[in-house]
């Protein structure tokens, strides 16, 4: 398997339908259908303009789940000639967003990904006018959950949309209310017979992938700004692996958000939007901000196993035994009445002795960040110091791994301010920013 094909990229507006071909050279092909339901009936010849160039770049983008399974040297692809644009930004997108899965394989892609330029041009992107309409990526947890409702009391244009959504997410945008769009993503079951025959698998970019799925979904749907949900932490990196920063959530940072946006406006659409609307915030900060949406208690779920790629495989509820629960229970304890948070996630973490590596990992005190979508190490240290002051200062994991952190110490009141303080750079543009600022202030 040394030669990883790019094979074809068709939109079928009857089915309404993206398929996308790949190929390893004398060995398996692979069909990934992406479904877009309620799309437009028929494209224009502009609109159908636009949507080949993003769908060309979801091409490139969707197929690292193919190439994961052997990581070959030689790269082909046949539907059209590479430019150097294109090459440099998708060794990138490769590199990093496999830099978890190099890990979890003990490789070193550096010398490995290589994208061949076969054009001396550039691409030229559509200036379509796209509808001034933003849509919400629902993820079934609590930060789309602010962004939502931070919309929504602005009173802007929105529609929800999910990518092959589950119980969690249908059941937090029954709660929201309103118009959502759904899209389903199939990924080639060829792919999973690889894998149980031993090809290498891990983590991929899905926050990436599911981007140029929504660049797509501008056309299809009618809609300029896609607003995510990451906040600032999520450009903090888990560790270092042959000479890259590992990021965990390497298509959550900023340093994706800005290269993707600036990279589908100079190939595919120059009048889209892509920002994420929680990035001047660290996780706290969310936290405190979801913790008065009370009527989302009981549907928002994170736990990873909601999420299950197979659907066969997926549970729903906390499993409060992993690195999501442990987070998620640990950043709402200052600002949710210790009870009603049991009650949400049936059971508490903070005296379960067992848990106690886990939260470690979290503060820092143990290994290194957990390879999960995780707040920083020193916002857990600042919250397990803070519970000091409250009805959780008596568990026993409170006591003892506060005492072990050097930290100040601060009460519910001064962590909240501090949380709700812009400390990242960010990319929202004005109009969205002061909707934020408002919906703090509230």
């Amino acid at each position: 398997m040394d030669t990883f094909i790019f094979k074809s990229a068709t939109y079928d507006e009857t089915s309404q339908t993206i398929a996308l071909g790949y190929a390893y050279l004398d060995g398996p092909e692979f069909s990934e259908k992406i479904h877009f339901p309620g799309a437009k009936a028929s494209l224009n010849d502009e609109e159908r303009h636009a949507l080949d160039l993003a769908m060309r770049q979801l091409h490139l983008a969707a197929g690292i789940s193919y190439y994961k399974a052997y990581c070959p040297r030689d790269i082909r692809v046949e539907n059209h000639r590479m430019t150097k644009e294109e090459a440099d930004f998708f060794f990138k997108f490769y590199r990093h967003g496999l830099g978890e899965f190099s890990v979890e394989n003990n490789i070193d892609l550096s010398g490995v990904i290589r994208f061949p330029v076969t054009s001396n041009h550039h691409l030229g992107a559509s200036d379509i006018e796209l509808p001034s309409s933003s849509v919400v990526p629902i993820g079934g947890g609590k930060d789309s959950v602010v962004s939502l409702e931070v919309i929504k009391a602005a009173g802007k244009p929105h529609h929800m949309i999910a990518i092959n959504a589950g119980r969690p997410i249908l059941e937090v945008m029954d709660a929201a209310g309103g118009d959502a769009i759904h899209i389903k993503r199939t990924l080639d079951p060829a792919l999973f017979e690889l894998n149980e025959k031993g090809a290498m698998n891990g983590h991929v970019p899905i926050t990436g992938i599911l981007s140029f799925v929504m660049a797509c979904g501008a056309i299809l749907y009618g809609y300029d700004s896609v607003v995510m949900s990451n906040e600032g932490s999520a450009s903090e990196g888990n560790m270092e692996f042959a000479g890259i920063e590992v990021n965990h959530q390497y298509s959550k940072s900023l340093e994706f958000e800005l290269d993707f946006e600036e990279y589908i406006r100079l190939t595919a659409l120059k009048n889209f939007k892509y920002f994420s609307l929680l990035r001047p915030l660290n996780e706290t900060g969310i936290a405190a901000l979801f913790s008065g949406l009370t009527h989302y208690f009981d549907t928002f779920k994170s736990c990873n196993r909601n999420f299950h790629i197979d659907e066969g495989e997926r549970k729903y509820g906390w499993c409060c035994d992993c690195p999501k629960c442990r987070f998620v229970f640990l950043a709402l304890s200052p600002f949710i009445k210790r009870d009603r948070l049991i009650d949400i996630f049936g059971k508490n973490m903070l005296v379960d002795m067992t848990q106690e590596d886990g939260f470690r990992e979290l503060c820092g005190l143990k290994g290194h960040k957990p390879f999960e979508c995780v707040g920083e190490i020193e916002e857990c240290q600042i919250i397990m110091r803070t519970l000091t002051t409250t009805e959780w200062a008596d568990d026993g994991l409170v006591k003892m791994l506060a005492g072990e952190l050097e930290n100040p110490t601060m009460n519910v009141s001064a962590l909240k301010a501090s949380a709700l303080t812009f400390k990242y750079d960010h990319n929202i543009p004005d109009e969205f920013l002061e909707s934020l600022n408002e919906f703090i202030g509230s």
